[in-house]
């Protein structure tokens, strides 16, 4: 195990590139080894099996992916039950049909485009512009590929980011849906409402011995169990046990600069149009009618493209899928006719925003924090070496913690990461440990083991504590409290339904609130989501849905009151066309527009090219079989 660590951990360059790249990829392509039998096939794309040993190895990459997003670790076990599995799969076999339609449509991603894709990973690309065979070599190595095919799966990658981005070209939100979406945000309603708090629930007599154990047998290994522990020891090595040993200097800062200067600069944008062609001579025709004074919108509806159809929107110089002219013309002049990865192009760019350079001052403290960061991993490692060294001598944690001066702890905790009495544990490692440690025998010999976030532990159940009910007669009076509690909720929310029904038959809120005994209280505009002082969300909610003039309930945002009230008027508040609100709403209708948009299309060429999924033998990936 400790080999296989040291490879893939070696180098603090090595440190950054899996970082950087592993969270961008996913599996794209990689091919299962030859088999004269028949394969398993927990998937089939086209001709293309996806075995269950690939789909684990996607799998492994989804939720590591979906720890580094997240910044929190799941389980594989967690993980399926949450049905992230499925989710892994469709993406999967997504990705698997995007690539053969790309491939169909004869879409190719040359050598240089692939270098450009590995320059921003400190030490994938030499002086020479060239990919460094000793780095390639050790990401491939580390994520347990050939270099072909960690080659292969950028290619895929790139290939399918040329398709995306041609199909989402020019794609916007329409006008109408977009005020229509604004409107039904803005959408506020008036009620007129009563509240049916728990006095009117009546005398709640006590319950019987039958009653208050059958609530209570209900509810023992809920609420009244003491929940399983385990007395564990664990010794953690962190960062920081480290940190004081290492030193970088200002020389070593400013060589990683000048050898990263890319990273450091934000390439020019430019908001360009673009016209596609069948041809090369239809294009050269074009241009000479451009020339001639014909405007780019005439040229462009002769070729079949309204005005939404030619805007490329904003881009980046760093964008191989634009021909490089685009960013070289003088702003609203026609390009000379260009062969792109899609056919021919004519281009015009309106507007432009300048790039810039991040200066060696104003990036030193980013490049120092790289490099302490990826040394004080190396020297962790070579530490945690040593204590496992230690430990395969005979000594216990205890002895091997001691000799190494790191912290050792003794703690009794609970699955949910709290000492017996539902205080919360500081200072556990994290990660699966939790999980680890549920799933260990008491006695069992510790391993070395390590979290997301670069943290090792190792660790030793003592001893074991099985879950229990505590007694009745122990916890009477809560258990008591707790069913008149639940005997309220029941009464009111029948009290409710019957005021409701009562309404729908035609009754007015005034009627029916003079016969209860309350007065009937208007609200201020109700807004469509969250919660008011008196409203609960889903009381917000259930208004919201209702239409003008129809009666809705819920409970009150505080205490166990519930309200029962009629939409008496629909307003809409007033808002600039201009407000930050408005435009990161509209900004966020706009990305959602075109994610669905993406999503349709790729549905679309998952099911041209043949998807199949074995839900039996998927079935027995997810529950282990």
């Amino acid at each position: 195990m400790l080999e296989k660590l040291r490879d893939g951990s070696k180098g603090w360059f090595a440190a950054i590139m899996v970082l950087i790249l592993v969270g961008s990829f996913g599996m794209w392509g990689v091919q299962d080894m030859l088999n004269l039998s028949e394969q398993p096939k927990i998937a089939v794309v086209g001709d293309e099996v996806v075995s269950p040993e690939r789909f684990q190895q996607e799998f492994s990459r989804f939720l590591g992916q979906m720890a580094r997003a997240t910044n929190s670790e799941m389980s594989t076990q967690q993980a399926k039950a949450a049905g992230l599995d499925r989710v892994a799969l469709e993406r999967f076999v997504k990705k698997l049909a995007l690539l053969k339609y790309a491939h169909s449509m004869g879409l190719t991603v040359s050598p240089s485009q692939i270098v450009d894709a590995m320059k921003p990973i400190q030490g994938m690309v030499d002086k020479e512009g060239k990919l460094n065979p000793g780095a390639l070599a050790q990401i491939a190595r580390t994520n347990d590929m050939s270099e072909e095919q960690f080659l292969e799966l950028i290619t895929g990658d790139l290939l399918r980011e040329q398709l995306l981005r041609t199909v989402v070209a020019g794609v916007r939100l329409p006008i109408g849906l977009e005020s229509a979406l604004n409107r039904f945000r803005l959408e506020r309603r008036v009620t007129e409402f009563v509240v049916l708090d728990p006095s009117r629930a009546g005398e709640i007599e006590e319950p019987t011995a039958a009653t208050l154990q059958k609530f209570y047998e209900t509810l023992a290994a809920t609420r009244y169990s003491t929940p399983e522990t385990r007395t564990v020891v664990f010794v953690v090595a962190r960062p920081e046990d480290v940190s004081v040993a290492v030193n970088i200097t200002d020389d070593e800062i400013a060589k990683i600069y000048e050898a990263n200067r890319r990273l450091y600069e934000t390439p020019e944008k430019r908001t360009l149009e673009q016209i596609r062609f069948k041809t090369e001579n239809s294009a050269k025709a074009a241009k000479l009618k451009l020339d001639a004074g014909t405007t780019f919108e005439v040229v462009a509806k002769a070729e079949g493209f309204g005005a939404e159809d030619i805007k490329l929107g904003e881009v980046s110089k760093t964008d191989k899928t634009i021909p490089a002219t685009a960013f070289e013309l003088p702003l609203m002049e026609a390009s000379q006719p260009v062969k792109g990865p899609f056919g021919w192009v004519i281009l015009r760019a309106l507007s432009s925003t300048p790039g810039s350079l991040r200066t060696l001052e104003e990036v030193r403290d980013e490049i120092r924090k790289t490099l302490f960061d990826a040394r004080s991993k190396d020297a962790l490692f070579e530490l945690t070496n040593k204590l496992e060294d230690t430990l395969g001598t005979g000594a216990t944690l205890e002895e091997a913690a001691a000799k190494h001066k790191l912290p050792l702890r003794n703690v009794t905790v609970t699955v949910d990461g709290n000492d017996p009495a539902g205080s919360v544990l500081d200072g556990l490692p994290g990660g699966e440990f939790l999980q680890q440690v549920f799933a260990a025998d008491a006695g069992t010999d510790p391993e070395l083991l390590q979290t997301n976030d670069g943290i090792y532990y190792e660790f030793r159940v003592d001893k074991v504590s099985k879950s229990m009910k505590k007694p009745l007669d122990g916890i009477r009076a809560q258990v008591v409290a707790d069913w008149r509690d639940e005997e309220v909720s029941i009464r009111l929310k029948k009290l409710a339904a019957d005021v409701l029904k009562r309404a729908n038959s035609g009754e007015s809120m005034s009627v029916i609130a003079a016969s209860l005994g309350v007065s009937v209280v208007t609200s201020d505009p109700v807004p469509r989501y969250g919660k008011t002082p008196m409203f609960s969300e889903s009381t917000v909610e259930a208004a919201g849905a209702a239409k003008k003039g129809a009666f809705f309930s819920g409970p009150v945002a505080f205490g166990k009151g519930i309200i029962v009230g009629r939409v008496s008027d629909i307003q809409f508040q007033s808002e600039p066309v201009d407000a930050p609100t408005r435009l990161a709403y509209i900004q966020r209708l706009g990305q959602a527009f075109v994610s669905d948009f993406v999503e349709q299309f790729e549905n679309g060429v998952r099911e041209d090219a043949g998807t199949t999924i074995d839900e039996a033998r998927f079935q027995s990936f997810h529950n282990n079989e």
